[in-house]
């Protein structure tokens, strides 16, 4: 198989496994100038067995790309309070740069209505309208479609601050694993781009 056959069947699955993940806002610092070389990912959920799923996934797609990563459940056990004083003391003194944060946004449940193929606008005579008022007992239908939004924020380890940011949506997911899968892709996708880790 040839290199450049394997970039573009890549390239498919990674845009065929994103189809209902996608980036709504990104920003990088200015200032920003030098790539981190070992992120600690922290998923915050209220379910400590999807926080393991996504950032031992997280760590594990790094890896495949030969940057070092630190799941966050390693250094801060579930009975810790995860915040701020948390995270400074379980990265100082190791060599840890940079730590990336994603927790939710938004869940919400979009409602649609779809309109009956025999609208209001429907005329015929009265034997034929019989027959319409048997097949179609009400005018249209509704479904309803799960949106998630994430935020990913990346901090500098050794000033504390901001440094980049990403939200997230998605779109109808199967399950848990999907949003992990899809959600992760996008964001190493997009920290690559902006030269965030190396």
């Amino acid at each position: 198989m040839n290199v450049k056959y394997f970039l573009v069947l890549l390239l498919s699955s990674i845009v065929a496994s994103c189809a209902n993940t996608s980036v709504q806002e990104s920003w990088l610092d200015e200032g920003f100038s030098k790539p981190y070389q070992h992120p600690m990912v922290i998923g915050i959920s209220d379910s400590q067995q999807t926080r393991q799923i996504y950032e031992k996934h997280f760590v594990s797609e790094l890896k495949k790309l030969n940057i070092r990563a630190t799941p966050s459940y390693e250094l801060i056990s579930s009975k810790q309070k995860m915040n701020r004083e948390t995270v400074i003391d379980v990265v100082d003194g190791t060599d840890i740069d940079s730590v990336i944060i994603t927790y939710l946004v938004s869940s919400e449940t979009e409602v649609k209505h779809h309109d009956s193929p025999l609208s209001q606008s429907y005329s015929g005579g009265d034997d034929s309208n019989r027959i319409s008022a048997t097949l179609v007992s009400t005018r249209g239908r509704t479904s309803n479609t799960e949106i998630i939004t994430l935020k990913s924020d990346l901090y500098d380890v050794r000033t504390k601050s901001l440094v980049w940011t990403v939200q997230t949506r998605t779109v109808a997911p199967e399950s848990i694993d999907e949003v992990v899968i899809d959600v992760t892709a996008l964001l190493i996708d997009q920290m690559i781009s902006d030269d965030i880790l190396k």
